[in-house]
């Protein structure tokens, strides 16, 4: 016979799985983000010269100030989803559910914390795209009338 403490086992079991996926996306994401940012610096190192006018000096070392936070940012909350993700399997894994507040509480706080990572990195990512494109333009624009 299945008892109401059973079944609401069995309903937490199910809700502890599917914050392990979200676990497991987090993961996947800041992972992919990191290669991004590799990539954003070596796009930064390959326009060094441009980015090193008078004009563009000051926002591309703020971009450069921005970058480096943001991946220290990740790299931080990386270290937490982990320790969020063990807490996780050791609370699928035991019988007793008393950790469950606790737990979606952090839950929670990483969603929070992950969201706005995500978000200003997509800002920082979108301005140095930008600043790369007018770099680019003009560039293309000296190519176009040394052709003609």
């Amino acid at each position: 016979m299945i008892t109401t403490s059973d079944f609401n086992q069995e309903k937490n079991k199910k809700k502890l799985l599917k914050s392990r996926k979200k676990i497991l996306q987090w993961i996947n994401e800041l992972k992919f983000m990191q290669y991004e940012r590799i990539f954003l610096e070596h796009l930064l190192g390959s326009h060094f010269l441009a980015l090193s006018t008078p004009k563009l000096y000051e926002p591309t070392k703020e971009l450069i100030r921005k970058l480096k936070k943001v991946e220290n940012k990740g790299n931080e909350l990386f270290v937490t989803i982990k320790i969020h993700k063990k807490h996780n399997a050791t609370l699928i894994e035991s019988i007793g559910f008393t950790e469950k507040l606790k737990f979606k509480k952090e839950h929670n706080k990483i969603k929070k914390e992950f969201g706005n990572y995500a978000l200003n990195f997509k800002d920082i990512k979108k301005s140095i795209f930008d600043m790369i494109k007018e770099i680019m333009k003009k560039e293309k624009q000296k190519f176009l009338i040394k052709e003609q």
